[in-house]
């Protein structure tokens, strides 16, 4: 026989739950709890604003690797078609 988890809420109600609902919902509140809050979020994006403001355009850099990679895929191409 299965044995229904019961779930007690803020009122102090007990929902009984099927196994498979029960770990949807494990499910559901595992993932909340990884998620930062809001304002952790704000503050961690406050600290780091502009720390790489003075140093190589991060943008920039990857589209020369991206242009670097799409020579070499380029020679590769010509290789094989030749």
């Amino acid at each position: 026989m299965v044995q229904l988890a019961r779930l007690i809420t803020p009122q102090g109600n007990a929902i009984e739950l099927t196994p498979e609902i029960y770990q949807q919902i494990r499910s559901l509140l595992a993932a909340q709890a990884r998620r930062p809050s809001p304002d952790r979020l704000d503050g961690i994006i406050r600290v780091t604003y502009g720390k790489y403001a003075d140093g190589v355009s991060l943008t920039q850099a990857l589209l020369a690797e991206r242009a670097d990679e799409r020579a070499r895929e380029d020679v590769k191409t010509n290789r094989v078609h030749e």
